[in-house]
């Protein structure tokens, strides 16, 4: 049968370099996550610099495709699972807690959005809007506490029962998707399947993120690409570059080192206004 895609997803299918027909097959799914993590980046460049955005999927193409500019996950997720149901996937979208880097003995808000593809009546994460901890391969929901290999990392979903997380702090979350770092099980994020967002829960998540003062993405400049087969993600001033061999730092000092890494890494280009307002942030020239 002829697919009739809108203009959004074959614009995103040129971007990601996978412009040809699609089955909804889990072999189609692995195909274009691996894709995207290498084509489009993570960010909030412009959730940094306090520059207005707009989660409507149009306006998400027009940044993150058109403009080249990555985005942070609510962006990742809110165009695949536009594009993966235009691809004819059963698809939706869940907002999750983020438990990484912190042991909350409080409930953290539901800011971070993951997309859920039902593939003959069993359930998979696609999420390449983590940033670097993005798995690197679909994960499959019916193998609890199984390991799961992926090009770069080694993941797992448990019932968070499991995840040493008070339940006091966990409030209507079931499962938490685990990374296997230095041969320790860290947290990621908590999500529960049952739990299907509305467009104002988006909206929320969305303003909350992109202007509260307590926002990571407010107070860091944070990307992460997978380039040539390596985690590259830029904290602040630091870019680090993980590989099987171990991890190249390298330190930031003026706007040309960053306008340098953008490019070689990110693909991205800054306009004028976008370094005048990056150097001003960041307190460089």
């Amino acid at each position: 049968m002829e697919q009739h895609l809108s203009s959004i997803s074959q614009q995103y299918l040129r971007k990601i370099g996978l412009n040809k027909r699609f089955s909804p097959t889990l072999d189609s799914l692995e195909a274009l996550l691996a894709s995207h993590i290498r084509s489009i980046a993570f960010g909030n460049l412009y959730q940094y610099l306090g520059i207005p955005t707009n989660i409507d999927p149009e306006n998400i193409a027009t940044k993150m495709i058109d403009q080249n500019k990555g985005g942070y996950c609510l962006e990742h997720n809110v165009l695949t699972q536009y594009v993966l149901s235009d691809l004819g996937f059963d698809t939706f979208n869940l907002l999750g807690r983020v438990y990484y880097q912190n042991m909350h003995t409080a409930t953290p808000p539901r800011t971070h959005l993951i997309t859920i593809v039902r593939i003959d009546e069993e359930l998979f994460l696609f999420d390449p809007g983590f940033g670097g901890q993005t798995p690197t391969s679909v994960i499959p929901l019916s193998k609890i506490g199984e390991k799961q290999e992926s090009p770069l990392g080694i993941f797992r979903i448990i019932d968070v029962q499991d995840s040493e997380v008070p339940i006091s702090a966990l409030i209507s979350m079931k499962y938490m998707l685990q990374a296997l770092i230095k041969d320790e099980w860290i947290n990621i994020y908590a999500f529960n399947p049952d739990h299907y967002v509305a467009k104002s829960d988006l909206l929320l998540a969305h303003w909350y993120v992109s202007t509260s003062p307590k926002s990571i993405f407010t107070q860091n400049l944070i990307f992460s690409i997978i380039h040539q087969n390596q985690r590259v993600s830029l904290n602040n001033n630091i870019l680090k570059i993980y590989s099987k061999n171990g991890v190249i730092k390298q330190n930031l000092f003026n706007i040309k080192d960053y306008k340098d890494i953008f490019s070689q890494f990110f693909q991205i280009v800054l306009s004028q206004e976008e370094v005048d307002l990056l150097s001003k942030k960041l307190g460089l020239h």
